[in-house]
């Protein structure tokens, strides 16, 4: 049985009520709901893409997006004040979650 994809379908289709960070046509960053950091944004295609690893992840835009959904995540949440923050990105772990996210965590 394959698990739910809860960023996919909850926070997209606004089921789940999360506090968004940012968001443009093609990303949305929301704090995620249970952190694993003191800072903790998950940063989610609105389109799917089922991980960084496939094709569809090469998509120029989507990747300028999504960087920029981190410089603005990092720079409005306070983790550029020295103490620097880890991006951590889903590679190619279906049996994990079957969508494309990048997390944005201040250091543990």
């Amino acid at each position: 049985m394959a698990k739910r994809d809860w960023y996919c379908e909850d926070v997209l289709s606004g089921n789940l009520d999360v506090q968004r960070v940012y968001e443009d046509d093609r990303v949305i960053a929301f704090h995620h709901p249970n952190p694993a950091a003191e800072t903790h944004v998950v940063v989610v295609p609105k389109s799917h893409v089922p991980s960084i690893m496939d094709e569809t992840a090469l998509d120029g835009d989507l990747l300028c997006s999504m960087v920029r959904a981190i410089q603005v995540t990092a720079s409005s949440v306070g983790l550029l004040s020295g103490r620097g923050f880890y991006v951590r990105a889903n590679a190619a772990a279906p049996a994990v979650t079957p969508h494309m996210h990048w997390h944005v965590l201040s250091p543990l």
